[in-house]
């Protein structure tokens, strides 16, 4: 009880400005977490453009991948696999949606086949350009 009464009077009768922080610490303490906040928000800014990114990337894989399906349910003398460039209407209009089919691209020794190449491309906000390319051989089964 002795010690609480010891503290409490050293405290008392300490200086003004002795008994707690300056105004010079604190204001360096608010820097410092000004600081961290800043690298906070920082890093934030890079994690949603890397996700926005990301996203982008999957739309047209997805899109790439459903027309490789479409097209391989097809027949193998649907006008969709006719020989030459094709295109489709994709809805957003920020994607491009094209395959090229070529006719026994592999060579003379492997014949009844179309080997056809799918290509997304989109541009997200007009600055950058992702493509998506997906690559398959359709046989004449």
């Amino acid at each position: 009880m002795e010690a609480n009464r010891v503290t409490l009077r050293t405290l008392r009768n300490c200086p003004s400005g002795a008994a707690g922080f300056s105004l010079i610490e604190v204001l360096v303490a608010m820097a410092i977490f000004a600081i961290g906040i800043l690298a906070v928000y920082s890093m934030q800014i890079h994690s949603i453009r890397g996700n926005s990114s990301a996203r982008g990337i999957t739309e047209n894989i997805t899109l790439a991948s459903a027309k490789v399906e479409e097209l391989l349910a097809q027949a193998y003398d649907h006008s969709d696999l006719d020989v030459g460039l094709h295109q489709a209407a994709v809805a957003g209009g920020y994607q491009s949606l094209q395959w090229q089919v070529s006719e026994d691209c592999l060579g003379a020794d492997f014949q009844g086949h179309k080997c056809v190449q799918v290509r997304v491309t989109s541009t997200a906000s007009g600055l950058r350009q992702k493509d998506i390319r997906i690559d398959f051989v359709k046989g004449n089964i």
